[in-house]
């Protein structure tokens, strides 16, 4: 319901935020800030900022802002329900049945789990991030798997943002970005940390 309302906001300002986009590049961090802020709040559609703000820097200013926005947002949910919200994060996760089947999984394979969560979006990204603070799944794992699953998902937003703002149809790379990022972490895994969970 609230990704319906903000698309009708966002609608109903699309002149307004082209006029964002075609001013010169403003303060990279006032812009950084907003975007991570974004990040923070459950059912923005993030892919949508993420595509602006692709449209207004390109590819890989655009693309590693929305990687380290969005990383630093989950990374701070994950601490305010680990320390501050835990009785209420857990009362809100109780509404999820898919995550009580999948609940030994997540703690078991933390980086693996959270990696395909964030790379292929089934369950909301708040609901992990909630999720991992509650059970005290490892920050350290939880933070690796999702600045690394961000990679490919934010590039290819902006991507997306950057095309159509310049006029281009690389489209293409979309799927590339995607196939190649997820060959390159298997490879990774299989070489540097075969057993670690």
């Amino acid at each position: 319901m609230i990704n319906f309302f903000v698309i009708i906001l966002i609608l109903f300002n699309l002149d307004l935020l082209m006029a964002w986009v075609k001013e010169e590049k403003g303060s990279v961090i006032t812009d950084f800030l907003t975007i991570a802020a974004l990040a923070a709040v459950p059912g923005i559609p993030f892919g949508m900022v993420s595509g602006m703000i692709g449209a207004k820097y390109g590819v890989f200013l655009g693309g590693l802002m929305s990687v380290f926005a969005s990383t630093l947002a989950a990374a701070l949910i994950y601490v305010l329900f680990r320390f501050l919200l835990q009785q209420q994060g857990a009362k809100l996760l109780s509404r999820y049945k898919s995550l009580k089947r999948l609940d030994q999984f997540l703690k078991s394979y933390t980086f693996w789990s959270v990696l395909t969560a964030r790379i292929i979006p089934v369950m909301p990204a708040a609901v992990i991030n909630i999720y991992a603070g509650v059970f005290g799944l490892s920050f350290k794992l939880f933070l690796l798997s999702t600045l690394l699953g961000k990679v490919p998902v934010m590039f290819a937003f902006t991507l997306v943002g950057d095309s159509l703002h310049s006029g281009t149809a690389d489209w293409i790379a979309v799927f590339f970005i995607y196939v190649l990022f997820l060959l390159f972490v298997y490879g990774a895994y299989r070489l540097i940390g075969h057993g670690q969970r």
